[in-house]
């Protein structure tokens, strides 16, 4: 007789659960935005970049890539909708000529301070009831998450 496995129900898997949390998460950050007035400046996928650039302005792309762990096409299209958005100025290094520098606009450096308190809410909120150490262990395990998919893509998975 072969042993088969107990299924999980479809909708009690991983995949799903972080479906939801996704969902969520952008409810969440949306509601945030718009009750900072940052709604009509920053969209979702915007903070990674500009909190990179908060903490050190006129980045070049690969530096930006590194400190977020984002992929190079997903940063170069949302820094296009950012210097649309008139958040960032990119040009070229006047150094390396192929490096593009990406330096905060006037708007982008005059939003800081709430971006500050959109992810202070954000935190508060995704942190209600866990330890500290649970919080550590989540943030562990979705970079472990993170880095297999980036391993997928990379081998074409």
């Amino acid at each position: 007789m072969i042993a088969t496995r107990a299924r999980t129900a479809p909708l009690e898997e991983l995949s799903f659960w972080i479906g939801r949390a996704y969902y969520n998460y952008k409810l969440l950050l949306e509601r945030t935005l718009r009750g900072l007035g940052l709604d009509r400046h920053v969209s979702p996928g915007m903070g990674h970049i500009l909190f990179t650039l908060f903490e050190e302005d006129g980045c070049i792309l690969r530096d930006i890539a590194a400190k977020t762990r984002l992929s190079s096409p997903t940063i170069t299209v949302m820094l296009r909708r950012m210097e649309k958005a008139g958040l960032v100025e990119m040009r070229r290094d006047e150094q390396d000529g192929r490096a593009v520098r990406v330096r905060l606009s006037a708007l982008g450096h005059s939003i800081e301070t709430r971006c500050w308190r959109a992810l202070a809410r954000l935190n508060a909120v995704l942190g209600r009831g866990l330890a500290s150490r649970e919080i550590e262990l989540a943030k562990r395990t979705l970079a472990r998450m993170v880095e297999n998919m980036r391993k997928d893509e990379d081998s074409g998975g």
